[in-house]
């Protein structure tokens, strides 16, 4: 590791310090004790190797990698993740968008992320967990007060609540990331942090299209706490468009494909559906982002070594 990127990822402690609070929520949420990271902040870490500042840096999101690839903001999928955020944020609402993967919820959001650090925003990327460990993970992104050992699952709630609470004046986010992926039982805990931080918290679940089918199923079946989650979330679940060969071009354009018949071939390439729009108007997209960039990148290539 390069000292510039170690100067980079001390900086990096400074600022989540800024946002969690404490240099004692910073350590928490890198895994290593509060003594640890002090001699990392002084330059007295006496262990050998670079594996402290991986910690770290993986901890809080630090970014190794060089990739050349750049993210297109000027495109439909996005505009539209990007806008339900800020109103999610702006009117502290509790909102799901439900999306095929690969549509680019995600790196819509971590752009949304890495703009609104310091203004209250917060995300975490869901696994299988269950209850006790998806709100472990928030608190430990939060710099919320958990003491270790056992705790309960309405003790972890109201933890988070109060850390929410003291960071009203920003207008707290949190973005859960893949929730599609989370127990039946960590869905449900949502109910509770709404209640407990209704009109202070603004809350968007990102999720394949399951999401919004295992909600709408509990709610039929009547499963216990999924009508709550559905009410709180709006009963209502964004959808996304897809990329328009307009979109498709100008992604193109900004990771240096120009042509502009290579760019419709490119789009032909991933086989685009035709879907209709609201006003009744039909057009083609292509819906897994990945598959875009996966082109794009072989035709890079062709064009290096041509």
């Amino acid at each position: 590791m390069t000292n510039v990127q170690k100067n980079e990822i001390l900086q990096l402690i400074e600022t989540e310090k800024q946002r969690l609070g404490s240099y004692v929520a910073v350590a928490k949420k890198c895994g290593i004790s509060e003594t640890s990271l002090s001699q990392v902040r002084s330059g007295k870490y006496a262990a050998q190797g670079d594996d402290i500042y991986e910690t770290i840096a993986l901890a809080l999101g630090y970014e190794f990698d060089d990739s050349t690839w750049v993210i297109c903001e000027d495109t439909t999928n996005f505009r539209l993740v990007t806008e339900v955020l800020l109103d999610a944020k702006e009117e502290s609402m509790f909102m799901g968008i439900s999306h095929k993967a690969g549509a680019g919820k995600t790196s819509a959001s971590d752009v949304f992320l890495s703009q609104n650090k310091m203004r209250g925003t917060f995300k975490v990327s869901c696994k299988e967990w269950n209850g006790t460990k998806f709100l472990r993970n928030i608190a430990r992104e939060i710099g919320a007060d958990v003491p270790d050992g056992y705790v309960t699952t309405g003790e972890i709630i109201e933890s988070i609540a109060e850390a929410f609470k003291k960071k009203a004046h920003t207008k707290p986010m949190l973005i859960i990331d893949q929730a599609n992926s989370l127990k039946p039982a960590a869905l449900r805990t949502l109910i509770h942090l709404f209640n407990e931080c209704e009109d202070i918290l603004g809350l968007v679940v990102l999720g394949t299209e399951n999401l919004e089918v295992e909600i709408k199923r509990g709610v039929r079946y009547n499963k216990p706490g999924y009508d709550e989650l559905d009410s709180r979330l709006g009963r209502k679940y964004i959808h996304l468009i897809g990329s328009t060969l307009l979109d498709a071009r100008k992604i193109c354009e900004a990771n240096g494909v120009k042509d502009k018949e290579l760019q419709v071939r490119i789009f032909k390439q991933c086989e685009p559906t035709k879907i209709t729009l609201s006003d009744g108007k039909s057009i083609e997209v292509v819906e897994d982002m990945r598959r875009l960039k996966r082109i794009v990148k072989r035709e890079r290539l062709k064009m290096k070594y041509a």
